[in-house]
């Protein structure tokens, strides 16, 4: 284990623009709007900012743009000359450009930087999308035009049932709990409520997963504003602290120490001297629902084959002892894949600041996110955690 790093880290400010399907809305029509609410809210002025880390997935093989995709996406904010980072992790990218801004200011490198996560997925092309999405796995489709990661979601999720005896009931009630999240969120995808039974009749996409448990193609932007706590407090600033941020490598061929998640989490709460038990609420990568119940028990927020359990009894859902996804997540919330990681810290910093509205967690104190990006083998490419305390 490092040394603690010298600097704390503080959110000043964020925001997130609404997720849907945006055909004719570019990048720069996303981004813009989101970084100036982010300075706005943390009352940082662009001239202010000595560094930008931008989070994208697919840009340059959705859109065509690649390469200086921040320089562009900033220049109309006023924010040029200063070093801007483009970074991209499949579905992690945006949780990347946090973790290396969270360093630059934890190590002392900067004081005042923007982190922006964006995605374009939708295309007059609807192929080019799920090509894409391809290319972040060394995997190959089971068949044209079929998601390998969908593939691995329903076998994640077979698996999960043979060795806890879980049911597709038990992965509908995840879907039902996040969609009615999401319609608390009037910046999500998709809002209209959904009962138990229109999960479980809805088709087939591949067995056990029905439609309404799994994400879709999705457009947004969010940013944020971090800063030292030193700065902070020479300009007045408030907000939650990042207690720790993780990002690990995935293992292609298997072995000790847990998924690429349960890694990230470990070396995270180690990291923060937090117990997965202090956490009042997480932001975490589901894909499909199933997934939700296998991320939280590779973070160890509960034991292994109980997640099921308390997703039936309310645990996480909002007003339960550990709300998960109170956003409405990855499949109903929406998931543009540049753009997640940084959306689920904006959420956890407003939950910590008691300026969550209607989907407010009372109490919140210590909140995590986590995003999984890509495929190596069976193995996520990439697992980011970040632990927010206020």
């Amino acid at each position: 284990m490092s040394t603690a790093p010298p600097c704390t880290v503080m959110v000043a400010g964020g925001e997130v623009g609404p997720f849907g399907r945006f055909v004719d809305i570019s990048m720069s029509a996303l981004s813009r709007p989101v970084v100036d609410a982010a300075l706005r809210d943390a009352g940082v002025a662009a001239s202010q900012l000595q560094a930008a880390y931008v989070g994208n997935g697919f840009g340059g093989l959705i859109q065509g743009q690649e390469t200086i995709l921040g320089q562009i996406l900033l220049a109309d904010s006023g924010i040029d000359t200063i070093p801007i980072h483009n970074l991209k992790n499949a579905c992690s990218s945006g949780a990347d450009a946090l973790a290396m801004a969270w360093s630059a200011i934890a190590w002392g490198q900067y004081e005042c930087v923007l982190v922006l996560g964006v995605e374009k997925m939708t295309h007059a092309d609807r192929a080019r999308p799920m090509l894409a999405l391809a290319s972040a796995s060394d995997l190959a489709p089971t068949e044209p035009g079929r998601s390998v990661f969908m593939d691995l979601n329903a076998a994640r999720a077979k698996a999960y049932m043979q060795e806890y005896g879980a049911t597709q009931r038990d992965f509908a009630m995840v879907a039902v709990k996040n969609r009615a999240h999401a319609v608390l969120n009037e910046k999500a995808a998709e809002r209209e409520p959904l009962t138990l039974e229109q999960v479980l009749n809805d088709r087939i996409v591949i067995d056990p997963l029905t439609r309404s448990m799994c994400g879709g193609i999705c457009d947004g932007a969010a940013a944020l504003v971090l800063v030292s706590a030193n700065y902070a407090r020479r300009h007045g600033l408030t907000g939650p602290t990042i207690a720790a941020s993780a990002v690990v490598s995935g293992k292609p061929k298997g072995g000790s120490g847990g998924s690429a998640t349960a890694r990230a989490g470990l070396l995270a709460f180690e990291s923060a001297g937090i117990s997965p038990r202090e956490v009042s609420l997480a932001e975490v990568h589901d894909p499909s629902a199933p997934q939700e119940l296998l991320d939280i028990e590779d973070l160890g927020l509960c034991d292994r084959g109980e997640a099921a359990a308390i997703t039936a009894r309310g645990a996480t859902a909002l007003g339960g002892s550990l709300p998960v996804n109170v956003s409405g997540g990855l499949a109903h919330r929406g998931h543009p894949v540049g753009a997640t990681g940084v959306a689920q810290v904006v959420e956890i910093s407003r939950q910590l600041t008691g300026r969550a509205g209607k989907s407010q967690v009372m109490g919140a104190r210590v909140g995590l996110a986590q995003m999984a990006g890509g495929l190596v083998g069976k193995d996520s490419a990439i697992a980011c955690v970040h632990l927010l305390k206020c």
